[in-house]
C-alpha cells in the first residue's frame, strides 16, 4: 500500500517539476549556435587537457593509471608530504610524472567529489575561459521523490542522517567550497564567482546554452536563499543557459543527482538508464522519459533522440549507475559493478559512442593497493565496494578543459527532414583567437561500404562562425557516413565526432 502511494506521487511530482522548466529560446537560430554577448559553459565532450582527482584516492588505482596514460592528470593534495606519498605510488604503477600536475589545496570532508564542488569551464564573449565556481556549502543535500523544498543532509563525519531547517544552518564544506581558489591560481585561470548552488553531478549541459538538472537543485538554491526565478536569471547571465530543464526527482530518497539518471552524449541525444520492468523505479523512470524528456526540443528545434542503457540491481540492491560515466576526449570511463549487466552496459556505450574507447572499472576496496581509512570507513556499508547507485565514477572526476579549444557544434540532418540536398550546419569558435584556416574547414563523407573518404569545403553561411555543407544529390538514396574537421592557425585540429575518422555520423 505504501509503495502504491509513493508511485501515485509521480503524477504530482511531474506536474510540479515540469512547471519549473524555463524555455527562453526565443529568437535563437534553428541551424546554428551563436555565442554573441553571452557566456558559454562547455559540455563534457569538448576538448580537455586532462582530469582533476584528489589524493588520498577515491577512485580505483587502475583508473588513475588510465587517466594519466590517456591525458594529463591533475591531482589535488594538501602538502609536500602527501605529494611524496602520491609520487611514490604513481611511480610504482608506472605513471609518467610528466603527465601529472600536483595542485595544493586544503581538503574538506567532500574533497573526493570533484564533480560536485569542482568548477565548470565558462567562456566569455571575448574568448577567455574562467572556472565557474558555484556555492558548495552543505554535506550533502538529499530529498524524497516529490519536488518540494524538503531537504535532509548527510553528515559524512559521523555517517548518519540529520534533519535541518532554515533556522539551523550548519556549514560542513566551506573548505571544499574554497578549493577552487587555489585551483584557479595554480592553473593561471580566472575565477567566475557563481552566487548560487551549482552542484556538478546535478548539472549537465550541451555546450550551446541548455542545462538539465533534477528538481532538488532548485530546492537547494531556495534553502541557500536563491529563489527559482533568480536562479534561472543568474544561470542565463553567468553560464549562458537560455533553456534550463528541471526534471522530476527519480529516487524514493537520495541526492537525486541527474548524472545517475541520464547522460547527454551530444547536443541532441540523451542516454537514459532503464531499470528492469519489475523494479520499483521502472515506472518513475519511464514517466520522466515519456512525459518530460519526450516533450522537450533541442536548441536546433527538434525532439531529442532518446537512447536507453539497461541497468539492474547490484548486490547491495541499488541500481547500477552506468550513466555515471566520464567522457573525456576520445574515451568513456564506465563504472562496473561485477554483475552480468556490466557487459550489456559497456556494449551499449560502444554502440551510442562509435569510435570512442570504452573502458570499464570495478572498485572492490579489498583489491586496491592503497585505501585511506576514511575511504574504507565510508564504503564499508556498501559491502566494501567503491561505487554505488548515487556515487560512482563521474562523481569523483572533473575535466580541466582546454582554454584554447576549437569548438564545433553540428546540426546533423535527420531522415525525416531530408530534402533534395540535405544540409549539415556547423558552428565553429576558435578560442585560441588565432583564426580559422578556412580552406581546412571540411566535411568528409563516404557511402557506407566504401573505404575512401571524399571531402568538401564548409562554406561560410552569413557569419564567420557559421558554415554549411551538403551531400551530392546523386547519392540521396544511400547511407552516408561523415564527419567534420576544422583547423586553427594555433595548430589545433578539431573533429566532430571527436573520434573521427574511426567514429562518424550516419545519415
Amino acid at each position: 500500500m505504501i509503495k502504491r502511494a509513493l508511485i501515485a506521487l509521480i503524477g504530482l511530482c511531474f506536474l510540479v517539476s515540469f512547471s519549473f522548466i524555463k524555455n527562453a529560446n526565443e529568437g535563437a537560430e534553428d541551424n546554428y549556435y551563436s555565442q554573441k554577448n553571452d557566456n558559454r559553459t562547455a559540455a563534457e565532450w569538448e576538448a580537455a587537457k586532462g582530469t582533476l582527482i584528489v589524493w588520498p584516492l577515491s577512485i580505483p588505482y587502475k583508473l588513475v593509471v588510465e587517466l594519466a596514460k590517456d591525458n594529463h592528470l591533475y591531482t589535488m593534495l594538501e602538502n609536500k608530504k602527501v605529494e611524496k606519498e602520491a609520487t611514490e605510488w604513481y611511480q610504482k604503477w608506472g605513471i609518467d610524472l610528466a603527465n601529472v600536475t600536483f595542485i595544493y589545496a586544503d581538503q574538506g570532508i567532500d574533497a573526493w567529489w570533484t564533480r560536485d564542488w569542482g568548477p565548470s569551464a565558462v567562456f566569455s564573449p571575448d574568448g577567455k575561459m574562467s572556472l565557474g565556481d558555484g556555492k558548495y556549502l552543505y554535506a550533502t543535500p538529499g530529498t524524497d521523490l516529490p519536488c518540494n523544498d524538503s531537504l535532509y543532509f548527510y553528515n559524512d563525519v559521523s555517517n548518519y542522517f540529520f534533519n535541518m531547517d532554515k533556522n539551523k544552518k550548519k556549514f560542513f564544506t566551506q573548505t571544499d567550497d574554497d578549493a577552487t581558489i587555489p585551483l584557479a591560481e595554480q592553473l593561471n585561470v580566472s575565477l567566475l564567482d557563481l552566487p548560487f548552488v551549482n552542484t556538478g553531478g546535478n548539472v549537465l549541459t550541451d555546450g550551446i546554452g541548455t542545462a538539465f538538472s533534477s528538481c532538488i537543485l532548485t530546492s537547494e538554491n531556495e534553502f541557500f536563499g536563491v529563489e527559482r526565478e533568480e536562479f534561472f536569471r543568474l544561470n542565463d547571465s553567468l553560464l549562458g543557459f537560455k533553456d534550463y530543464h528541471i526534471l522530476s526527482n527519480f529516487e524514493f530518497s537520495g541526492i537525486q543527482h541527474i548524472d545517475c539518471l541520464l547522460k547527454l552524449i551530444d547536443e541532441e541525444t540523451i542516454l537514459v538508464a532503464e531499470p528492469p520492468k519489475d523494479h520499483e523505479l521502472y515506472q518513475i523512470y519511464e514517466d520522466i522519459v515519456q512525459n518530460e524528456l519526450a516533450t522537450l526540443v533541442t536548441p536546433y528545434g527538434r525532439p531529442y533522440e532518446i537512447k536507453r542503457i539497461p541497468t539492474a540491481p547490484t548486490p547491495g540492491d541499488d541500481l547500477a549507475a552506468y550513466t555515471n560515466s566520464f567522457i573525456l576526449n576520445k574515451v568513456v570511463y564506465v563504472p562496473t559493478f561485477k554483475i552480468p549487466h556490466d557487459s550489456i552496459a559497456l556494449a551499449t556505450w560502444r554502440k551510442v559512442m562509435p569510435g570512442y574507447e570504452v573502458k570499464g572499472f570495478t572498485f572492490s576496496l579489498d583489491e586496491e593497493p592503497i585505501v585511506s581509512e576514511e575511504m574504507w570507513d565510508h564504503y564499508t556499508k556498501y559491502g566494501k565496494y567503491g561505487w554505488n547507485s548515487g556515487d560512482a565514477l563521474h562523481c569523483r572526476t572533473r575535466a580541466i578543459w582546454d582554454k584554447e579549444m576549437l569548438f564545433i557544434s553540428v546540426k546533423k540532418p535527420r531522415r525525416t527532414e531530408s530534402a533534395k540536398e540535405p544540409n549539415v550546419y556547423v558552428s565553429l569558435i576558435d578560442y585560441s583567437q588565432q583564426g580559422l584556416i578556412k580552406n581546412k574547414n571540411k566535411i568528409f563523407w563516404r557511402v557506407t561500404g566504401s573505404d575512401k573518404w571524399n571531402e568538401s569545403p564548409l562554406n561560410e553561411d552569413g557569419d564567420p562562425h557559421h558554415f554549411r555543407a551538403s551531400f551530392p544529390p546523386k547519392i540521396k538514396d544511400d547511407v552516408i557516413e561523415y564527419y567534420i574537421e576544422a583547423q586553427s592557425r594555433s595548430g589545433s585540429v578539431a573533429r566532430r565526432p571527436a573520434t573521427a575518422p574511426e567514429g562518424y555520423y550516419v545519415y
